[in-house]
């Protein structure tokens, strides 16, 4: 008898979903709803045309807060392109009442200023320029005077607020946190000052900042492809037209007025949202919204006027070059999210590529035709982008890589496809759309969506109902109509950058004033808010542990939300104890068994709706399965027929170990690999390090296909544990596991692991590595002591206070008052096993000319730690009130208690923390800093471009050491892996 699920019930109520407007007897308010929608979203409009969209998940006492306005880069002036985004800084600047002292004064300040930068921007002389920006400066530093720089941020990271940020695109631009659901009243009232007046304060050195945002997205490869994609796609439209960032001349002549302006026109509350996913009374809710945003009024949005584009008749191809591994990008132009044409188009992009059985994963991936390659949708409102990129193989050309793509779109359109992967495409997408509805983040996402691109929750709803009506060939008809010589290709090649870069004027620091609090910050701290109490994991009362009948530890947690299981193997061996075994695990994607091919047994497990992926970590190797629980017996039966059965295959093998040294090349050509990868080891333990323990070339080329098929064949024979997530009971998994993983009656040992010695840095040492880039990033590393369980809670408050976030310390002073770089942190790091040590970490991305008084900056404050009262209590507060709020649920319990038992622990750290955080004080944290941090040495990482950076002041941080890329990587580049020198 077929069995029926609470997955496919969920689905199936959508197809009778019908939409309502109701207000039930429980309900004060009315909201639209539709019946069998799996978020249970309520969307409630208030009087002034505001928005309210709520989803409520009891998992732990939070709400993610998202304030979506429908605004972006494409409502962008043409004379002003990156103002949303520029906007987008602003709003955390604070207002008439937050963030001054004195705003009277202030307010005369800054009015001189706006009228400095209308006259800056209209001079063309650039030495007047520079002279109208000596006074900007200038009346900016007595402007600074009044202001209480990061009040806005003090305040929500005071609620225990996480995630605290915004972000701007083509058309929206959103505002988000993550805070403890018993504050959102206090919430309320700072995002409704903020969203109800601009104040620009702090101008210049925000716009730094965003010098450096831009500076920072010149150093990618691939967003300046995209945007060349985006050039070619419409050529007349803002989506082509207008980047979010702006362009560099439109950033150095900014317009406080047409901001102001802007602002007025836009963030009207007929043209926003207020989202919300979370432990929320969704009446109580709309009470706390109206209370604060109910007043405001609405406004007439202008509207845009779409420019239509007129159709691509012949392929237009494009070439950029640039430091990083070559890839390609084939796009094409269609109709809006909206549209009929959007829903078909999801659905050929799952049969293209889903990272499991599509015909670009199997055909060109699989069988190893191109390193990596993919399918993908970029829907917007007036009209949508859908493009192929691949990376190609040594040798081979970028050109030939976008043949073999456009050559998978052909297939569908001749319908050399199979009849079943429609239906099983359409399945998939069901099942990552119950994935996705855990997370609070991902649903407020979805509602922020609809509401940004108008789409009536019904219709958001029904998708999956109107794609359960598709046939093959509605795809093959769909694909013949819109696919075919009208394409926009961009060939990224290995070259010489064509980076732009923003020169930054100087300008003089800013004061910061820590210590002061606004009118409104006091008022506002006045309202009291009960506290929630904490929840800390029994481990022993929240993991079944139990045994199969061999004698295999088996560990489960009853998934009590859906109908979705996750099943691992964990063997307590990785890279450290047999490297081979990592090749071997990167081996078996390519191979079948005596019974499927390789492409058959993806297509066999992506019909069930189960995966299954191998990996391995320096200490760990997991062998899982997951998906449809409904499908856990069959997709445990075949797993373990490809473990046991799993045959050798020379030319798979042969194909890659080509592809891996590729691989090899083309992280050479990544600058986070060389930092936070190969720089770090290097930092940390030396020339013989983790990062390095990789086969060398030599020995790679003498293993054999049946070398590895007898590594992975060995899995089950290792000691292992078992762990299950689902909804079934442990018993009945358990009988399901005994009758198919077979193990021999006594389980083999771990090799001995290789031992990687950390470190002293007992004194100063620079490694220096050269890569052509706009920007320049350093790392600074000290050794601390090994694991010591009572540090944890004193470092949790230090990194809270100190160096993360945007109301630390080092934040404050790197960015916000000395404007010296985007991105600028510091921690003190808590190990993940009992063995290692603890780290004090800093990193700056700075432009090259700041880095060395970015560098003096950031030692100083590691010198000499500012101390802040208020700011302490505050993130005190902030820390306790996020232990407070936070659950460890679901199958993260069972990884949570894992950590616990490699650091040499059986509860949950947590309790100890919330616990010591209680008598916490400031001269604790002192006596931390001087004893862990203050009078450090260090061990510098930095790269850049060796013609921009001046070793010679990188010497005052001490001896310099340049680094070649074979001494990073362990192997040696290829003729073009070298990271050009820029002329």
């Amino acid at each position: 008898m077929k069995k029926i699920t609470l997955f496919l019930s969920l689905f199936a109520a959508i197809l009778i979903a019908a939409c309502t407007s109701d207000k039930p007897a429980s309900s004060r308010y009315t909201y639209e709803t539709v019946a069998g929608d799996p978020l249970g979203a309520k969307i409630h409009t208030l009087d002034n045309g505001l928005k309210i969209y709520i989803s409520v998940n009891k998992d732990e006492p939070r709400v993610v807060t998202q304030i979506a306005v429908r605004t972006g880069s494409k409502q962008d002036p043409a004379d002003a392109t990156g103002l949303a985004h520029y906007l987008e800084h602003m709003l955390f600047k604070g207002t008439a009442e937050m963030g001054t002292k004195n705003w009277e004064e202030e307010k005369v300040q800054l009015d001189i200023i706006s009228d400095l930068y209308e006259k800056h921007r209209a001079e063309t002389d650039a030495e007047k320029r520079k002279l109208i920006y000596a006074q900007i400066d200038s009346v900016s530093n007595l402007a600074a005077t009044f202001a209480i720089a990061n009040e806005y941020d003090k305040m929500v990271a005071s609620l225990g607020a996480k995630g605290t940020n915004a972000y701007t695109s083509n058309e929206k631009t959103v505002y988000i946190n993550d805070v403890p659901s018993n504050e959102l009243e206090k919430w309320a009232m700072i995002e409704s000052a903020r969203f109800k007046e601009l104040v620009l304060r702090l101008f210049h050195t925000e716009l730094e900042v965003v010098y450096e945002e831009f500076n920072r997205g010149e150093d990618s490869d691939q967003r300046r492809a995209f945007f060349e994609m985006l050039d070619g796609v419409f050529p007349n439209h803002p989506y082509g037209q207008q980047s979010t960032i702006g362009t560099s001349e439109h950033l150095k002549a900014p317009s406080m007025v047409k901001i102001h302006n802007y602002f007025k026109e836009r963030y009207q509350p007929n043209n926003m949202a207020i989202v919300l996913s979370g432990d929320v009374d969704p009446d109580a809710a709309v009470d706390v919204i109206k209370k604060y945003f109910g007043d405001f009024k609405a406004g007439e949005v202008p509207a845009f006027t779409p420019v239509v584009e007129a159709p691509i008749t012949e392929p237009v191809v494009r070439d950029i070059t640039g430091v990083e591994a070559e890839f390609v990008m084939v796009a094409y132009r269609l109709p809006g999210i909206n549209s009929a044409e959007a829903v078909k188009l999801k659905v050929l992009d799952g049969i293209l590529s889903n990272g499991q059985a599509g015909l670009i994963d199997l055909d060109l991936v699989q069988k190893q035709q191109i390193i990596r390659g993919y399918s993908s949708t970029y829907m917007l409102k007036d009209y949508s982008t859908f493009y192929l990129q691949g990376v190609p193989r040594a040798g081979q050309e970028v050109s030939d890589v976008a043949g073999l793509l456009r050559g998978q779109l052909d297939r569908i359109k001749t319908g050399d496809f199979e009849d079943w992967m429609v239906a099983a495409v359409i399945k998939d997408m069901k099942l990552q759309a119950l994935r996705r509805s855990e997370s609070n983040w991902a649903r407020a996402g979805k509602m922020v969506d609809a509401f940004i691109y108008e789409q009536d929750w019904k219709a958001v709803t029904d998708e999956f109902a109107v794609m359960d009506k598709i046939t093959k060939q509605d795809i093959v008809d769909f694909a013949n109509q819109w696919f075919g010589e009208n394409y926009v290709q961009v060939n990224k090649r290995f070259g010489e950058s064509m980076a732009v870069k923003v020169e930054k004027p100087t300008i003089t620091p800013v004061e910061i004033d820590r210590e002061s609090q606004s009118s409104f910050y006091l008022a506002w701290d006045s309202v009291k808010s009960g506290r929630v109490e904490p929840l800390f994991i029994d481990y022993k009362t929240a993991i079944n542990i139990t045994s199969l009948g061999n004698g295999i530890e088996f560990n489960s947690i009853k998934n009590e939300n859906n109908e979705l299981f996750s099943l691992y193997y964990i063997l307590d061996m990785g890279t450290d104890h047999d490297k081979v075994m990592s090749l071997a695990v990167q081996y078996l994607p390519y191979l079948g068994t005596s019974k499927y091919s390789a492409s058959q047994l993806q297509q066999e497990f992506f019909k069930l709706g189960v995966s299954f992926d191998v990996s391995s970590s320096r200490d760990r190797t997991y062998v899982s399965l997951s998906g449809l629980n409904e499908s856990l017996e069959k997709g445990l039966e075949l797993f373990e027929h490809v473990l046991t059965d799993v045959q050798p295959d020379a030319q798979a093998l042969a194909d890659m170990k080509s592809g891996e040294l590729k691989k090899r090349q083309d992280a050479m050509k990544n600058k986070n690999q060389l930092l936070f990868s190969g720089m770090m080891n290097y930092a940390q333990y030396g020339t013989s390090n983790p990062f390095k323990n990789i086969i060398g070339e030599a020995e790679l080329m003498g293993i054999s296909p049946e070398m590895l098929t007898d590594k992975i064949k060995q899995i089950n024979s290792y000691k292992h544990r078992i762990f299950y997530y689902g909804p079934q009971a442990p018993a009945e998994v358990i009988t399901v596991a005994e009758t198919y993983h077979k193990v021999p009656a006594t389980l083999l040992d771990y090799p001995e692991p290789l031992n990687f010695a950390e470190l002293s840095t007992e004194t100063n040492q620079v490694y220096f590595a050269h890569f052509d880039m706009v920007q320049s990033e350093l790392m600074m590393v000290s050794k601390g002591p090994q694991f010591d369980v009572n540090l944890v809670p004193v470092a949790n408050l230090f990194n809270e206070y100190f160096g993360s976030g945007l109301s630390s310390i080092v934040f404050q002073e790197i960015r916000e008052s000395k404007a010296l770089a985007y991105s600028a942190y510091s921690g003190f790091s808590v190990p993940q096993r009992a063995d290692r040590s603890h780290y004090v970490t800093a990193y700056i991305g700075a432009q090259v000319d700041k880095l060395p008084e970015a560098a003096d900056a950031m030692l100083a404050l590691m010198s000499e730690m500012p101390r802040a009262d208020i700011q302490f209590e505050s993130a005190r507060d902030a820390a306790m009130k996020q232990i407070e709020t936070s659950r460890t649920t679901r199958q993260a319990i069972f990884w949570s208690y894992q950590t616990a038992l490699q650091r040499g622990l059986d509860y949950d750290l947590q309790k100890t923390t919330y616990d010591a955080l209680k008598t916490m004080d400031m001269d604790k944290m002192q006596a931390f800093f001087d004893e862990q941090i203050k009078g450090n040495s260090y061990t510098y990482c930095v790269i850049g471009n060796r013609n921009a950076v001046n070793l010679d002041t990188l010497k005052k941080l001490g001896p310099v050491k340049e680094l070649t890329l074979e001494e990073v990587f362990g192997y040696a580049r290829g003729d073009d892996a070298s990271p050009l020198v820029r002329k």
